[in-house]
C-alpha cells in the first residue's frame, strides 16, 4: 500500500479538564500497571549495582565485575525474540490465562529462578563465577522478556486515551522497584552483616532470597488481572479477583505513601535546618515494619486464591503458529540463530587483537557484536530457505511487523523513527556522567544518595504523574513538546552548579527540576510510542521502538567523559542543552503531518468497544497515511 500525501486534520480536539484527567488515575487498570511496573523494575538493578557491590565485597576484580553488565544485553536486543511472544502460545498456560498473561507468568517464574540460582553461588572464587554469570544471563533474558510482554499488555489493556496514564504509572512502579532492588538490597545486605570491611555470603544470599520473594507481588498481579484480548466467561470470578486485589493494594499503598511522604519531609527539614527531628517516633518503627512484612507475607496466600479462582476465558487473539509443528520449528529457528550468534562471537573474538585505546576498543567491540548479529541473521535466513520454517510464517513473525509500520506511515515513518531515536538524547547523555559530576563538585556519597537516589527518584515519579495528566489534558504532541523543552532546559541548571560547587541548595534545585522533567518526558514519550504501535504486532513493534529510543543516546553518552576532559563541565551541559533543540523541530513536523493517537480525536469510546468497526475509517479520515490499517480494537474505556 502506498502512502498518500498527508494533510493536516481539521477535526475538533476534545480537551479534558484537570479533574477529568486526574480521575483516570482511579481506574483499576492503573493499579495493575503500577504493580507490573514494580515487577519489571526489580531485576535490572540485581544485575547492575547490587550485584556489582556483592562481587566487589567478595573480592572479585573490578574488570570482571564490569563484565557482568553484559548480562543485561537482552534489554538492547529484545526485539529479536519479541516476535515469538506475539507468534507462539505457551502450552497449557495460554488456554488457561491467555496469550499475554501466560508469557508474563513464564518470564516472572524464570526471574524468580534466576535470582534463586544467583543466591546459591558464593562468588568468593572466580572458579564458580561461570555459574553466577549463567544465572545473571538468565535473569537478564527473562526480565527483558517480561518487559516485552508487559509493554504489549499495557497497550492492549486500554484505549489510546488511557495510555498516558498507564505509561506514567508504569514508570512510577518501575522506579519504585529499582529503589527496592537497589537501595533496598544494599540495606538488607548491610542489615544481615555484609559490609565493605567484612564480607558475608550468607547476608547477600538472604538478600537475594528476599528479592526472589518480592517478585511474588508481580506474579500475584498477573493472576489477579485479566487478558484484554480474551472473552471472560465467568465475570463474577474476575470481578471478585479484582476487588480483592484492589483492597490488598489499598492496604499496602496508602500507608506506604503516607510513610514515604512523612519520611521525605523529615529528611528535607533536617537537611535544610541542620536538625535531627524525628517526625516518626522510633518506638513506632517496629510496628510499621511488622505491618508491611505481614502484608507481603500474605501475597503467596492471595496468589494461591487467584490461581484457584481463575475464570474461564476464550482467547481471541490470532497466533502465527497454529500447529504444534509450527511452534516447534519457530523455537528451533530461534535457538539455532542464537547458537550461531554465540559461536560467531566467540570465534571472531579469538582472532581479534587487543587494542589499547578506549575509542578503538569500543569501535572494535561494536563491529564484533554487529558482525555476530549478521551471522545469526544469515543463519536464520538460510534455515528458512532450506524449509525449517515456512516462509510465510517467518515473514509474519519477523518481517511483517516492520513492513506494517512503513505501510501505515509511508515515508513519514522515517521522521517518526528519527524522533524516537533522538527524543531522550538530551537528558540521557547528561545523565551518564551525573554521579561523577556530583563527586567532582565536592559532594559526599551521602549527599548524592539523599539527593539523587531519594529526592530525585520521588520527583521523577511525580514528573511521571504530571506527564500523564498533561497527556490526558492536551494533545500528545503538545505534551511531547513540553517534555522536550523541559528535558533540555533543565540541563542549564547544572551549569549554574559548576560555578557554585558544594552548594547543597543549588544541587537539590537542579536534581529536583531535572528529575521532574525526566519523569514527565518519559511518561509522555512512552504514551507516544504506545500510540504508534499496531495492536496486531504490539510486542514486536514496541520492542523495536524501546530499543531504538536508547541506542543513539547511550552511544553518544559513552563520549561524555571525553567531552568533559577536553572542554569542561559548563560546555558539556550547554552542549546537552543544544542537542535537544533540533528535537523541537522534529516534534513540530510530526505534529503537522502525522496524527498520533486518541488525543488527536481519532478514536472514541464507542469505536473502542465495537469490535473494531469504524476505527480504520476514522484513522483514514484523520490521517491518509493510515488507510487500510485493519487494526483490531484496543480495549474499551
Amino acid at each position: 500500500m502506498s502512502a498518500v500525501q498527508p494533510v493536516t486534520p481539521e477535526q475538533p480536539i476534545a480537551k479534558k479538564s484537570w479533574a477529568e484527567a486526574a480521575k483516570a488515575y482511579l481506574d483499576s487498570r492503573v493499579i495493575i500497571m503500577l504493580f507490573l511496573g514494580f515487577s519489571a523494575g526489580i531485576p535490572i538493578l540485581l544485575i547492575f549495582s547490587s550485584l556489582s557491590l556483592w562481587l566487589r565485597e567478595a573480592g572479585i576484580d573490578r574488570g570482571v565485575v564490569t563484565m557482568f553488565s553484559w548480562a543485561a544485553l537482552g534489554y538492547s536486543f529484545k526485539f529479536i525474540w519479541a516476535p515469538l511472544i506475539d507468534a507462539l502460545p505457551v502450552p497449557f498456560l495460554t488456554k488457561w490465562l491467555g496469550r499475554r498473561r501466560s508469557w508474563m507468568v513464564v518470564s516472572q517464574l524464570l526471574i524468580v529462578l534466576a535470582i534463586f540460582l544467583m543466591a546459591t553461588v558464593n562468588p568468593i572464587s572466580e572458579d564458580v563465577l561461570v555459574y553466577m554469570a549463567g544465572a545473571a544471563v538468565l535473569l537478564g533474558f527473562s526480565s527483558a522478556t517480561q518487559d516485552i510482554v508487559i509493554d504489549a499488555y499495557r497497550i492492549e489493556l486500554a484505549p489510546p486515551s488511557m495510555q498516558s496514564i498507564l505509561s506514567s504509572i508504569y514508570v512510577s512502579g518501575y522506579r519504585i522497584g529499582m529503589i527496592v532492588a537497589g537501595a533496598g538490597a544494599l540495606y538488607l545486605a548491610d542489615y544481615f552483616g555484609s559490609t565493605e570491611s567484612f564480607y558475608s555470603y550468607e547476608a547477600w544470599r538472604n538478600t537475594y532470597y528476599i528479592m526472589a520473594g518480592v517478585m511474588t507481588l508481580g506474579i500475584l498481579t498477573t493472576f489477579a488481572s485479566y487478558e484484554p484480548t480474551a472473552e471472560i466467561l465467568q465475570n463474577n470470578k474476575q470481578k471478585n479477583n479484582l476487588k480483592v486485589f484492589l483492597i490488598y493494594s489499598a492496604l499496602l499503598l496508602i500507608p506506604a505513601l503516607l510513610f514515604s511522604a512523612i519520611y521525605l519531609v523529615n529528611i528535607l527539614i533536617n537537611k535544610v535546618f541542620d536538625s535531627s527531628i524525628a517526625l516518626i517516633p522510633l518506638i513506632a518503627m517496629p510496628s510499621i515494619k511488622f505491618y508491611f512484612l505481614a502484608l507481603v507475607a500474605c501475597a503467596p496466600l492471595l496468589l494461591l486464591y487467584f490461581m484457584i479462582n481463575q475464570p474461564k476465558i476464550i482467547n481471541k487473539a490470532p497466533l502465527v503458529a497454529e500447529t504444534r509443528e509450527d511452534y516447534v520449528r519457530l523455537v528451533l529457528l530461534f535457538v539455532f540463530a542464537v547458537v550461531a550468534f554465540i559461536a560467531a562471537y566467540v570465534l571472531i573474538g579469538q582472532g581479534l587483537p587487543e587494542f589499547e585505546g578506549v575509542f578503538v576498543s569500543f569501535i572494535s567491540e561494536t563491529l564484533h557484536l554487529l558482525t555476530s548479529l549478521a551471522v545469526a541473521l544469515a543463519a536464520g535466513y538460510a534455515l528458512v530457505k532450506v524449509g525449517l520454517v515456512k516462509k510465510e510464517i517467518a515473514m509474519a513473525t519477523w518481517i511483517e511487523p516492520i513492513l506494517d509500520f512503513f505501510r501505515r506511515y509511508g515515508k513519514k515513518a522515517l521522521l517518526l523513527l528519527a524522533l524516537i531515536g533522538l527524543y531522550r538524547i538530551s537528558d540521557i547523555v547528561a545523565g551518564v556522567i551525573s554521579n561523577v559530576f556530583y563527586q567532582d563538585m565536592g559532594f559526599s556519597k551521602t549527599d548524592i544518595a539523599n539527593a539523587v537516589k531519594l529526592v530525585g527518584v520521588i520527583m521523577a515519579i511525580a514528573g511521571g504523574f504530571l506527564g500523564g495528566l498533561l497527556a490526558q489534558r492536551f494533545r500528545i504532541m503538545h505534551a511531547m513538546m513540553i517534555g522536550a523543552i523541559l528535558a533540555c532546559a533543565t540541563n542549564l541548571l547544572f551549569v549554574v552548579l559548576t560555578y557554585n560547587p558544594g552548594s547543597l541548595p543549588i544541587m537539590y534545585m537542579a536534581v529536583i527540576f531535572d528529575n521532574l522533567a525526566a519523569g514527565l518526558a518519559s511518561a509522555v514519550f512512552i504514551a507516544f510510542l504506545s500510540a504508534l504501535t499496531s495492536i496486531r504486532f504490539t510486542a514486536v513493534q514496541y520492542a523495536i521502538f524501546s530499543s531504538l529510543m536508547t541506542l543513539i543516546p547511550k552511544v553518544m553518552g559513552g563520549y561524555s567523559g571525553s567531552i568533559v576532559d577536553s572542554m569542561g563541565y559548563p560546555f558539556f551541559f550547554i552542549f546537552t542543552f543544544a542537542i535537544g533543540i533540533p528535537i523541537l523541530a522534529l516534534i513540530y513536523f510530526v505534529d503537522k503531518h502525522i496524527v498520533i493517537g486518541d488525543n488527536d480525536d481519532i478514536y472514541d469510546n464507542n469505536g473502542d468497544s465495537e469490535g473494531g468497526s469504524g476505527i480504520g475509517d476514522k484513522l483514514a479520515k484523520a490521517n491518509p497515511n493510515l488507510t487500510d490499517t485493519k487494526e483490531p480494537p484496543r480495549a474499551s474505556e
